[in-house]
């Protein structure tokens, strides 16, 4: 799978956190959560065909928001495809990823 880069989200005016871009919390468009993750729209949509991103269920007008989440998961998946990552290999590997984080949070709550 190709990699396609768009411009900087400071280029957007786009600086900072999904926080502190979005702080009413209601997401953002897909538009505005590519250019955040350095990628165009058609990528995002792409990374939706192939499996490697969820797409965000429908709100309750029928927009599909992209919360920080979904849009930390775009970034990482622009890097691991940026780093030579095969596309294959891409979900499984960020599943994996959160699966050894929700071990790692589990074991810090229990005391040890």
């Amino acid at each position: 799978m190709p990699t396609r880069h768009a411009p900087s989200p400071r280029a957007h005016g786009l600086e900072g956190s999904p926080e502190t871009i979005d702080p009413a919390g209601r997401g953002f468009t897909i538009g505005q959560a590519a250019t955040f993750a350095g990628v165009t729209v058609a990528m995002v949509q792409l990374y939706h065909q192939d499996g490697l991103v969820d797409e965000p269920h429908p709100d309750g007008v029928g927009c599909r928001r992209y919360r920080s989440a979904e849009t930390l998961r775009l970034v990482q998946v622009r890097t691991l495809l940026g780093a030579g990552v095969p596309p294959t290999e891409v979900r499984p590997l960020l599943d994996y990823l959160d699966h050894v984080a929700h071990l790692l949070n589990a074991s810090g709550s229990s005391g040890h």
